[in-house]
């Protein structure tokens, strides 16, 4: 019997968001993250190989089915639709759905294998889901996976050259401080040994590493910690990327706990943003050639990106030209951005008047500090 639904999990990275995703286990092995919510009511379980293969079948199944419906540049919706329409289930339009959208507005030469830490496989199991990618979906030119610093530490030079040669491009790991202290506040599971040693071998074996890190997440009791110990790991790394995710402390959160209990005190969207400065400031160019990513609407400073080696300067600099604004400006900016604007503070005056009017009387008028980051944090609060 043909099998029309494929398992999504329930997330990705955001620069994977035109990638096809596959399901290769299902939620997080380590799950006590106290700052993530995501995973904590489900188990966690590898899926067989043999699952996993039948759902790249379905796949490329869809491609075939769909590609059919076009001619040169050209696609005959009403096939499509009609097609889609008549398929078993809403999963299974789901599954189609997706498909259709990598073959027409996302990336086809992409795919990342979820959930938390696929890395956690037996390494003959991922080779053996790498290889049938590379088989079944030829067009794919990059995998993508996530992988836990622990667990990265764990595996061997000889298996990340395997995994390599089979095809493994990119591997995601949420590092989010390279500080042992943050780390334990967080109950990361990790250290930071465990993050350089895993790093330099996925580094070491020609795969590219993509690091996180959460300014803010250590509180202002940390925050000097924070950023200078990440600083500190990417320089002994030396990753492809680090991906900036301002940390906001989500209402439900288990880090409700810790700030309750006395160990953290939130910083302001500004102390946060002084923390990502540190961090820049305290990265050697000699030694990290990778690229600062701010590609996530929860970083204030969206613009701040740019390779490691060269651009340092100007992203200093451009902090320091907001840090410079009248306090006005800056907040009328801040609020903007939290509200969804994805803007350069330079572009505010594109906003509709009766938008740009709404948020300088709040700007103005929001005067006690705490109601302000109140008003900043529950717009924050709706992100991941």
């Amino acid at each position: 019997m043909e099998q029309h639904v494929f398992q999504i999990g329930p997330i990705r990275p955001p620069s994977e968001a035109n990638s096809l995703l596959l399901r290769v286990t299902e939620n997080c092995p380590w799950n006590k993250c106290k700052f993530c919510m995501l995973y904590k009511k489900n188990d966690f379980h590898t899926r067989p190989v043999a699952e996993v293969k039948k759902d790249i079948d379905t796949m490329a199944n869809y491609r075939d089915m769909i590609l059919a419906h076009k001619d040169g540049e050209n696609w005959n919706m009403p096939a499509v639709q009609k097609e889609y329409a008549e398929l078993p289930s809403d999963e299974a339009r789901m599954c189609y759905q997706m498909v259709f959208t990598w073959l027409t507005e996302g990336d086809r030469q992409a795919i990342f294998l979820q959930d938390a830490n696929t890395m956690v496989l037996r390494t003959e199991w991922l080779l053996e889901i790498v290889s049938y990618v590379r088989e079944r979906l030829p067009e794919i030119k990059r995998i993508t996976s996530y992988g836990r610093a622990n667990t990265l530490a764990k595996i061997s030079e000889e298996d990340y050259r395997a995994l390599r040669q089979a095809g493994l491009d990119r591997i995601h790991s949420g590092y989010e401080s390279g500080s042992d202290k943050v780390l334990q506040l967080i109950c990361k599971g990790t250290t930071q040994e465990e993050q350089i040693i895993g790093g330099r071998k996925v580094r070491d074996a020609g795969i590219e590493l993509s690091i996180y890190f959460m300014p803010g997440v250590g509180g202002r009791e940390l925050s000097d910690d924070n950023a200078l110990e990440t600083a500190k790991v990417i320089n002994a790394v030396d990753p492809d990327f680090v991906r900036l995710r301002t940390f906001v402390l989500r209402t439900g959160s288990l880090m409700e706990e810790v700030r309750a209990a006395g160990n953290y005190t939130e910083e302001t969207d500004m102390e946060k943003l002084l923390e990502i400065r540190k961090l820049i400031a305290n990265i050697d160019p000699t030694k990290a050639r990778g690229r600062i990513t701010s590609d996530h609407i929860i970083n204030l400073l969206q613009e701040v990106s740019g390779d490691m080696d060269q651009d340092i300067p100007w992203m200093l600099s451009y902090i320091d030209q907001y840090l410079a604004l009248p306090e006005l400006e800056q907040r009328k900016y801040q609020l903007a951005r939290r509200m969804g604007f994805p803007l350069d503070w330079k572009q505010l005056y594109r906003l509709k008047e009766s938008d740009l009017a709404y948020i300088e009387d709040l700007a103005k008028n929001t005067v006690d500090e705490k109601q302000w980051e109140s008003l900043l944090h529950r717009y924050m609060d709706r992100y991941i």
